[in-house]
């Protein structure tokens, strides 16, 4: 009597969980669906964990797929790597470069 039980609660577990995949057969995902607030939080993120750009006072708004970059750096090499890290971030298709010498 255990067997028949046990195999339907399985069986039944399985069905479930194959279900939900069938939700996402067909759908496009490449679009990137994250609001201008969650790009600009993954993007201060990115700067702030890389050890270049984490030493130099910087941070970036995102609205529309354009990032502003703000602040002040201390070389070329470390604005240049705060714009490399904003246009490899999803959902940011360009950079304005609003940062000083500092």
């Amino acid at each position: 009597m255990k067997k028949p039980v046990l195999f339907s609660i399985l069986a039944a577990a399985t069905l479930l969980a194959l279900s939900g995949c069938a939700t996402w057969e067909g759908q496009d995902f490449s679009g990137d669906p994250t609001s201008d607030e969650g790009i600009t939080a993954i993007a201060n993120s990115r700067l702030n964990e890389d050890s270049m750009t984490a030493r130099a006072t910087l941070s970036a708004s995102v609205e529309n797929g354009l990032a502003t970059l703000y602040g002040s750096v201390p070389n070329e090499a470390t604005r240049q790597r705060a714009i490399q890290i904003l246009t490899g971030t999803p959902g940011i298709f360009d950079v304005l470069d609003h940062t000083r010498p500092g």
